[in-house]
């Protein structure tokens, strides 16, 4: 809440993934109100499950750093793939460190899956 009182927030700011829920949305309205401002605009981008899935599945991050990789759009030069074209795990290394970059735990198919379903059913408009 402290954040969007700072100087560059004031004319606007944009929330990315919140709210998630009518509860969340609701606390938003009312913590806005009480300065006197409101929601003025929502967008809701309608994306294939199938891209969401590249693109989440796809992340990779050097944990100490936060640099972030992808295997499709910005691939570690060390990156070398398996027969089954998937990235070879031990190959994924950072370019500037050449540490191990990991996988995030929700940065799995079956993770993305439940987070749909929750978006489905508790945030969709």
């Amino acid at each position: 809440a402290d954040r969007i009182k700072e100087a560059d927030c004031s004319t606007g700011f944009i929330l990315d993934g919140f709210p998630r829920t009518l509860a969340q949305a609701e606390a938003l309205d009312a913590m806005l109100a009480a300065s006197g401002e409101n929601v003025s605009l929502v967008m809701a981008f309608e994306v294939d499950p199938a891209v969401l899935e590249e693109r989440v599945c796809g992340r990779w991050i050097h944990k100490a750093s936060g640099r972030s990789f992808h295997v499709k759009y910005a691939p570690p030069k060390s990156m070398k793939l398996g027969p089954d074209g998937t990235p070879l795990p031990e190959t994924m290394t950072d370019d500037e460190t050449a540490e191990a970059l990991i996988q995030r735990p929700d940065d799995t198919a079956e993770a993305l899956e439940k987070r749909l379903d929750a978006y489905h059913k508790e945030t969709l408009p």
